[in-house]
């Protein structure tokens, strides 16, 4: 493919763009756009049959750019086609590569539409597509912790109020009580992939276009719940519903982060209730003797950190008014960045999960006289004793022991 110096929207008289202010204004929205091309792709197909069914373009010309269309797809899947320099983004490198294999058919595909709302659709296939596979991932992980719950389902446990034992429970308990967390947001995930399920293509710049685009058809096409009618709400919903979308992540990763501080202190020595496989813990340099759960410390960290994400694409998002602003091009790393986080963070889980030795004889040890102390009072109440009275009983019991 030729050096395209040329930006779509740069006249051949007006210079090549400043290096330097081309270098801040792409930033990362080639290598982004590398990982994303798949669904402008996609969308570039949909709105090309839309074309040819309104006389824009003809049945031939259509047959041709989705046959070019497919192949630039496979070239992309097998890292053949890269976003690179030569592109201002992933939406130009598709029009570029079109015009240079059909010529003039692909100076056609832009037509009625905008990078504006090939980035919306791009986006909004994206989080769609990754709402699915974090729900996916969900039920995996609850699966998981399910198996494991059953299975240990009467081994004792302490549970702990303040970090000091509490009450008796069991492993089983405990496990199914992150089942229970994470199966709930099963039904989370899947009401923020409804809001967002709206096509936006055909908004082009945000105020719509006077051909007589078929937006039905490319809602269809794409597998969008409705069309999203407003072409100014299109623009406005940029950031918004991606930020929609990563708030959906973030219980996710609370849930995740607890978990791991649950076994930071449950495979201390000290406590050494419960061990991974050494494959899955690392060693020291210095200290032969050291097992590190340094997976947990990592997951902590990221869940710790996570909800800067939402923060971010928040405050790029209220920093603007309505209509297109560049802005809202640095929502799509954190966008991405998020979603990966969190994927990996289920997987990493699941897998840990699945794992999980519990230690038998140190759980049982721990099972030491002060847990029962509630069951003590709860016996003397059953005898007519009034609680408080049961309580102190107790109390002063432990104070002269």
């Amino acid at each position: 493919m030729t050096n395209n110096n040329n930006k779509l929207w740069q006249a051949a008289s007006s210079g090549t763009l400043h290096p330097a202010i081309e270098h801040y204004t792409v930033g990362d929205d080639q290598s982004l756009d590398q990982k994303l091309l798949g669904y402008d792709i996609t969308a570039t197909r949909a709105h090309a049959h839309m074309l040819s069914t309104i006389g824009i373009i003809s049945t031939d010309e259509y047959q041709r750019l989705a046959r070019a269309l497919e192949g630039l797809h496979t070239a992309w899947q097998q890292g053949d086609f890269v976003v690179d320099d030569r592109f201002e983004d992933g939406h130009s490198a598709i029009e570029i590569y079109l015009t240079e294999q059909l010529g003039d058919i692909g100076k056609k595909v832009h037509t009625g539409r905008s990078r504006n709302d090939q980035a919306l659709v791009m986006m909004r296939l994206y989080l769609k597509d990754q709402l699915k596979h974090v729900a996916t991932a969900l039920a995996t992980t609850v699966d998981t912790y399910r198996a494991q719950q059953y299975q240990f389902s009467d081994l004792p446990m302490p549970g702990y109020t303040h970090s000091q034992k509490a009450m008796p429970t069991t492993v089983g308990a405990w496990l199914g009580s992150y089942g229970d967390a994470f199966a709930d947001l099963v039904d989370y995930i899947k009401s923020s992939r409804g809001v967002i399920d709206q096509n936006p293509l055909g908004s082009a710049a945000g105020f719509g276009v006077s051909l007589p685009l078929n937006r039905q058809m490319t809602t269809q096409e794409l597998g969008f719940a409705k069309v999203q009618d407003n072409p100014l709400y299109c623009g406005l919903s940029r950031g918004a519903f991606e930020l929609i979308a990563v708030q959906a992540l973030n219980p996710i990763m609370v849930f995740a982060g607890k978990f791991a501080s649950d076994m930071i202190l449950f495979t201390t020595q000290e406590f050494n209730l419960f061990s991974l496989p050494t494959t899955m813990t690392t060693g020291s340099s210095i200290m032969p003797h050291k097992r590190n759960y340094d997976v947990f410390e990592i997951m902590r960290a990221r869940a710790h950190g996570f909800a800067n994400h939402a923060m971010q694409l928040q405050a790029v998002s209220t920093g603007v008014g309505s209509g297109y602003h560049r802005d809202l091009q640095l929502t799509k790393q954190v966008t991405i960045s998020a979603f990966e986080t969190a994927i990996e963070t289920l997987e990493v889980l699941a897998l840990c999960v699945a794992h999980l030795t519990p230690h038998e004889a140190n759980l049982r040890a721990a099972m030491t006289d002060e847990l029962y102390t509630v069951a003590e009072i709860n016996r003397l109440v059953e005898r007519g004793v009034p609680f408080r009275d049961a309580y102190r009983q107790v109390k002063q019991r432990l104070s002269e022991e």
